[in-house]
């Protein structure tokens, strides 16, 4: 267990300590809650600094009673001393659990994002059109990401990591003198690319018939379509994401 889950796991069970305490007449004592209150005051501070960005904003609260001692000695707090106590655990357990659905549906998206590689034909807005406006997924496509900057390579690497799933669109791009057709270097290059990031299994190649498929990537499973007409490739399509993405 990291620190941060334990510091958690501390924080939930002072407020048990805390909602466990009995008020006798809306009063409690030190030899009751002067140990929690140290506790509270170590774990939000720790808390401070290992989630600034969650925890920054907690504010100091004032520990010392309003009242003098009892006969046994005992600082007497009122309970409504002890009140903005109770209630700064619970807007720190309630963050904590916000902040973790957040990070759950980061990676529903992640998991559901699928990267759309594609050569120069214009075969490839069909499958984006039928993934996003039919099916509902979300596609990640290179040239319409923002570059930031980016080199190519960096920008594959960062928008790919949105993503579990690869389709790529295999078209016949380049035409060589001795009459073989094959698709565009990008395309085979991101081929390999997304063996090594995904695994075979997490690759969707959709393969244009005339297409020459290199020798090195003949062990990968692909969907062939006729000339211009990747849409006859939709209904196999839909039936290996149902299997990828649940």
């Amino acid at each position: 267990m990291d620190e941060i889950s334990i510091t958690f796991a501390k924080i939930a069970g002072l407020k048990q300590s805390f909602d466990s305490i009995h008020y006798g007449g809306g009063r409690t004592n030190s030899s009751q809650v002067g140990h929690l209150l140290r506790s509270f005051k170590n774990l939000t501070e720790k808390l401070k600094m290992l989630l600034p960005e969650l925890y920054d904003d907690l504010e100091d609260i004032n520990l010392n009673p309003s009242m003098g001692k009892n006969t046994n000695g005992y600082q007497i707090y009122e309970k409504f001393e002890i009140d903005p106590v109770v209630n700064s655990i619970n807007y720190i357990l309630e963050v904590r659990a916000n902040y973790r659905i957040g990070e759950r549906k980061d990676e529903v998206e992640k998991k559901e994002s699928i990267f759309l590689s594609h050569g120069r034909s214009v075969e490839w807005y069909k499958v984006q059109a039928y993934l996003e406006r039919d099916l509902g997924y979300k596609t990640i496509e290179l040239a319409q990401q923002p570059n930031l900057g980016r080199t190519v390579l960096q920008k594959l690497d960062e928008e790919s990591n949105k993503c579990s799933v690869a389709i790529i669109v295999m078209t016949g791009d380049d035409l060589l003198e001795e009459g073989e057709i094959r698709a565009r270097e990008n395309v085979l290059h991101e081929i390999g690319f997304f063996q090594g990031k995904f695994g075979l299994n997490k690759i969707i190649l959709l393969h244009e018939e005339s297409v020459n498929i290199p020798s090195n990537i003949h062990g990968l499973a692909y969907i062939p379509f006729p000339t211009n007409m990747v849409e006859t490739t939709l209904g196999a399509l839909i039936r290996e994401l149902k299997v990828l993405l649940t």
